[in-house]
């Protein structure tokens, strides 16, 4: 029987070729799938009817959004004037939440 010393490194050595050979591999895998699936570039197209109702669309979107964040703004707004109010029933800790209550709604929408 040989020296247990000696066949141990030899197990290390045999093990760890057989992790970086894995290693190689795995990353030729990846280099490969992402050479394969990368994004293509647009296609330039010549501007249609469907071009300009998408910008008409577009532009509808953006107003929307304009009216949806003076409306956000303005119930903001509401709040502290009635939270500053010194007739108001509600404390300001009310009032805070309510706001913190307001904003969360704001950003748990999703747009479509």
């Amino acid at each position: 029987m040989q020296d247990p010393l000696r066949i141990s490194l030899i197990v290390t050595g045999i093990g760890m070729a057989a992790l970086f050979l894995a290693l190689f591999v795995l990353y030729c895998l990846m280099y490969l799938m992402t050479a394969l699936l990368r994004d293509q570039p647009p296609k330039t197209t010549v501007p249609t009817e469907t071009d300009e109702s998408q910008a008409g669309l577009d532009t509808a979107r953006l107003t929307a959004a304009a009216i949806a964040v003076a409306l956000a703004r303005a119930e903001t707004d509401l709040i502290e004037t009635h939270a500053s109010t010194p007739s108001s029933k509600h404390s300001h800790w009310r009032a805070l939440h309510r706001q913190r209550q307001l904003s969360s709604r704001l950003t748990k929408r999703k747009r479509p």
